[in-house]
């Protein structure tokens, strides 16, 4: 099929060798913030590159469990990265478990993506070209607004406003296998989705297969300490690639769930080399 890339099942993964530990980098750069709804939570930090034609935005989505965490998690290294390789970079809150729903955080992510694309002509994005990136939690909830087509149809958007998604060792993918008995769920998984499985079902990804759906994915796993995560991420991208999607799983060895995100953007980081040629090739269709 025409664009297709297969998804690759766990056994074929090409790994990935992480670097040794660096220190975390803040970023020097200033961020112009912004509200997208009237939460105090409902924020957002945006970096512009300096460029004459629209810049690609990345819409990063912090972790957390769906508890804590916040817009900070994505301001170390990754805006100088990602702003030097001509892309516009924001980092959004949202509502947090249990004064929200996981489902008011999903429609505070598709309130936020809609915002920065109603405002692309003054920022001077490039609405086409739009990546919701997320870490943990955060990519459970990249991942559902860009499967499940109600949250961004609220904004009156569709899943092709997104052009590409991209998930950091993401939790959540598969919500009804992590809370069956032996699914290994987290405290996290149980304050923030319940006991209700058809509420399970409905906050899976891995449910909202069918299109329409984003078109390009790029899911990186930590192999050597998250195989649930690695395996409901596997089952995502087979059924997204069977709906006509273009998804891949990279493993990346040698790194934890928090470096993943920490050094996202640092030098000779694994990780961060893996979603730059993914974006340079899906960005540039």
């Amino acid at each position: 099929m025409r664009g297709k890339w297969l998804a690759t099942v766990l056994a074929a993964l090409l790994p990935w060798t992480a670097k040794a530990a660096a220190p975390f980098e803040p970023t020097t750069l200033m961020a112009q913030p912004y509200s997208y709804g009237p939460d105090p939570l409902q924020t957002l930090h945006l970096y512009l590159p300096d460029l004459t034609q629209p810049a690609p935005l990345i819409i990063f989505i912090h972790g957390g469990g769906w508890r804590s965490g916040s817009k900070a998690m994505g301001e170390r290294s990754q805006p100088e990265h990602f702003i030097g390789r001509g892309y516009a970079w924001a980092t959004i809150d949202y509502r947090l478990v249990p004064n929200a729903t996981v489902e008011e955080q999903a429609a505070d992510v598709a309130k936020a993506v809609a915002w920065l694309r109603a405002h692309a002509g003054e920022f001077r994005v490039d609405p086409r070209r739009i990546v919701l990136m997320g870490h943990s939690a955060g990519g459970h909830l990249a991942a559902l607004v860009a499967t499940d087509p109600q949250w961004l149809a609220r904004e009156g958007l569709a899943p092709d406003g997104l052009r590409a998604v991209v998930t950091l060792d993401a939790a959540g993918l598969d919500v009804v296998t992590a809370m069956a008995p032996g699914g290994r769920a987290s405290g996290y998984h149980r304050s923030a989705f319940g006991d209700d499985a058809a509420r399970q079902a409905r906050l899976s990804p891995t449910m909202h297969v069918a299109v329409p759906n984003a078109r390009f994915w790029l899911m990186a796993i930590d192999i050597d300490n998250s195989p649930a995560f690695a395996a409901h991420a596997a089952t995502l991208a087979a059924g997204l690639a069977g709906a006509g999607a273009d998804a891949r799983v990279v493993a990346i060895d040698g790194t934890t769930h928090m470096r993943m995100l920490n050094e996202l953007g640092q030098a000779e980081d694994r990780t961060t080399a893996a979603i730059d040629a993914f974006l340079d090739e899906v960005l540039a269709r």
